[in-house]
């Protein structure tokens, strides 16, 4: 998968925006593909061993928890701002932004 976002010649600002705009999508798409994969796995490897004996206390018993709680998150900020289209995590707002500190003297 490329970073770079196919824009073909000749497209024009709008065009080239909503390109943009929908690779972004299609990467969140992507990575919570493999946060589903992944998370899925550890949670299989976790439960298959569950009944094994363990040192240490039932606390850490379900440890697929922590990588499901903290790449969770990241998986929730990436999509605010792949998917949101309103306020200060849109790219109308990072152009809009632009505009006003070019147009100061």
């Amino acid at each position: 998968m490329s970073d770079e976002v196919f824009i073909p010649p000749g497209a024009n600002a709008r065009e080239i925006a909503i390109r943009r705009r929908v690779h972004a999508q299609a990467e969140f798409y992507r990575h919570l593909m493999v946060y589903v994969g992944v998370i899925t796995m550890l949670w299989l490897i976790n439960l298959t061993m569950r009944g094994m004996p363990t040192a240490g206390s039932s606390v850490w018993r379900y440890w697929a928890i922590w990588p499901t709680l903290g790449w969770g998150i990241g998986i929730i900020v990436h999509g605010v701002t792949a998917l949101s289209s309103f306020g200060f995590l849109s790219r109308d707002w990072e152009e809009r932004k632009v505009r006003e500190l070019l147009d100061k003297p």
